[in-house]
Order: C-alpha cells, then sequence, then structure tokens
C-alpha cells in the first residue's frame, strides 16, 4: 500500500502554504484562479483522493450529467440520447439515460437524489411535468447541482434549452402553401404538452395570417402510430376533406398514411402529409416523409453549454432564461406540388 497523500504533500509539490492547500481543497476563502489551478493540479498529480463535485469545472477529468426522461419505446427517444452522446464527444462530459417509467421513487424524487449518487448535473425531459411539478422540482434539488429542461415549458421556471415548435408549425403550413395547397388539415398531438401546443399555433398562425389558406379539418390525437390510423377512420369519414395534413409529428404521420394506403389512398396524390421530428425513418418511408428537422446533437451541445456555466457558477438563481434551437423543414415525396401530385392520379386513373 503506498504512502497516504496528505495535504502537506500538495503543499511542497505546489510551492504553497498547508493553509492554502486547505481553504482551495476545500473551496473556502478567496484564492487566486491560477494557485487554486495549482493546488488541484498537484493533488491529481499525487492521487489526492478529490471529491469530484468540489472540483472546479475546467480542472475534472469527467462531469457526469444525467438525462432524465420517461423512456418509451420508439426512435424519437434513441435519436434523443444519440443526438445527447454524440455532444459529448472529445470532451469532459459523460452523459447517462435514466428513465423514470419503471420506477417507484417519483420523477422528483430520482432528480433529487442524483448528487448522492455522483452525478455533477441533470438534464430533464419531462413533457409532462406541469408548472407546480417543475416548482417542486427545483425545491427538492440542492440549490448548487445545475438543472436544465429539454422540454419546453409555458411558464419557464426552470432554465430550459428547447427546439422552436413553434417555428416549425409556421414551416410546415409556408411550405404547403409554397407546394399549391390551400385546404388544410392538421392533427394535433396531445394538449397537456406544451410542444404540441407550439407546433400547433405555429401552423394555425400562419394560415390565419394567409388569405389563400383555410383549416378544413382537425383531429386531436398523441404521438402514437395508433392515433394517426385513428385519425385517418375519422378523415375517411369526413366530406370536405383537406388536400395537405400536418401531423403533430412523425409517428401519427405514418400510422395515417399506413391505413391511407392500405385503403388505396394515394400520397400524396389525395392528400399530402407532413410531420414532425425527422426521424430517420421518414426517408426510408414509402413515400419518404417530409418533416421537421430537429438537431438533437446542437440541442445537446446547447444544454451541456448551459450546464458547464451553471457549474462554473453555482450562486446562479433560475431566472426562467429560455434558448430555441432553430428547425429546418426536410422535403420529401409525400409534399410533392399540388398540380403534379394531381396529374400523377389522373395518368394512374386511365391506365
Amino acid at each position: 500500500m503506498g504512502k497516504k497523500v496528505t495535504l502537506k504533500d500538495i503543499a511542497e509539490d505546489s510551492g504553497l502554504s498547508i493553509s492554502t492547500v486547505s481553504r482551495a481543497l476545500a473551496r473556502t476563502g478567496k484564492i487566486s484562479r491560477e494557485n487554486e489551478k495549482k493546488i488541484f493540479e498537484s493533488a491529481q498529480r499525487l492521487n489526492y483522493p478529490l471529491a469530484i463535485v468540489d472540483t472546479p469545472i475546467e480542472l475534472r477529468k469527467n462531469v457526469n450529467i444525467a438525462l432524465v426522461t420517461h423512456f418509451y419505446t420508439g426512435e424519437f427517444f434513441s435519436s434523443l440520447f444519440h443526438g445527447f452522446d454524440e455532444a459529448t464527444a472529445g470532451g469532459s462530459s459523460n452523459i447517462r439515460l435514466l428513465s423514470v417509467a419503471n420506477s417507484s421513487d417519483t420523477a422528483i424524487e430520482i432528480v433529487a437524489g442524483l448528487k448522492r449518487n455522483n452525478f455533477d448535473a441533470a438534464v430533464v425531459f419531462l413533457p409532462e411535468f406541469t408548472e407546480k411539478d417543475y416548482r417542486d422540482l427545483l425545491k427538492a434539488v440542492p440549490a448548487n447541482f445545475p438543472l436544465v429542461s429539454a422540454a419546453p415549458i409555458v411558464n419557464p421556471v426552470l432554465d430550459t434549452v428547447t427546439f422552436d415548435h413553434y417555428r416549425g408549425g409556421f414551416l410546415v403550413a409556408e411550405h404547403l402553401m409554397e407546394r399549391g395547397y390551400q385546404k388544410l388539415g392538421i392533427i394535433i398531438g396531445p394538449q397537456s404538452k406544451s410542444e404540441a401546443l407550439l407546433r400547433k399555433n405555429g401552423f394555425l398562425d400562419y394560415v390565419a395570417a394567409s388569405d389563400q389558406l383555410k383549416v378544413v379539418w382537425d383531429f386531436k390525437g398523441d404521438y402514437s402510430v395508433e392515433s394517426g390510423m385513428q385519425a385517418y377512420k375519422a378523415y375517411k369519414q369526413y366530406t370536405d376533406k383537406p388536400d395537405a395534413i400536418f401531423c403533430s409529428n412523425d409517428d401519427v404521420a405514418m400510422g395515417f398514411t399506413h391505413a391511407a394506403v392500405r385503403d388505396g389512398v394515394e400520397i400524396p396524390g389525395n392528400v399530402a402529409i407532413a410531420g414532425f421530428d425527422d426521424l430517420p425513418k421518414c426517408e426510408y418511408f414509402t413515400p419518404s416523409l417530409t418533416s421537421v428537422y430537429t438537431p438533437y446533437t446542437l440541442l445537446g451541445k446547447k444544454v451541456i453549454e448551459l450546464i458547464h456555466e451553471r457549474l462554473r457558477d453555482s450562486k446562479k438563481s433560475h431566472i426562467g432564461y429560455t434558448s430555441l434551437i432553430p428547425v429546418t423543414l426536410s422535403v420529401r415525396e409525400s409534399t410533392a406540388p399540388f398540380a403534379s401530385s394531381r396529374s400523377r392520379i389522373k395518368l394512374s386513373n386511365k391506365q
């Protein structure tokens, strides 16, 4: 067994006094950044047992971050985690996925216990949380434990980095107008989730501001493939059918398309379809699906940047800071121009 490293050893190695070393390691008193850096580098070199959470952020070999969510089966959650995992490549941050789905503890209890389990910070992606849930979470978590939400909050009591969901809905409506579609429909996501409302509002606001567009059909659903299939049943019974439909996410769009195509409906020949999230399967679906592209890796990078800022200044309180990650539209076969899609239908009917 090697000799136990003491404060005296660090003092001799760094050329500073034992009292200065003690204050630096305990993070008490005023010490210059230069001397603090010298002391912690010496402690690491001598293998002194440092408490990770007390080590300055710029001197840590690893920063352990939890991504806390209600994990469901499907491509969305794997894409979300993959983006965060890519965002940590080559840096000091480690990301670990924690699902609250099957735990006997509540999500708030899980997050509140992360610091005791050697996590330095947490990202919460819990779209089902209400304002009260977020306020209760802030009360339960240690004040110096960085916490960021990756889901939009109507009243952002917790600092948030999220996609510009409103802009995404806006872009879809703009695209459909440019493609020549005028009679539109929308399959709305779960009303309890802020991002579903933002997507809907962006779409409807663009329509309301246009003299050319009108919404003739809507359906209230959720984010599941089954919801898209149910939406198709309602669409089928509706007389004044839309020429194009905006779906709240890709699974809903694919559920609608699957049911429609099996029933002999041509997409985009009879109705154009656009989704949201631009999951990898959109490109390989038939027809390939137009969808709002959400850059998960950029989201992860911006979240981690904010967490590192919080680790450098643990006294900062939450002020409702919100950073919106820009989105774009990936245009594919499912929203071909109105005139050309109708001409294909006529050709197929003649045959």
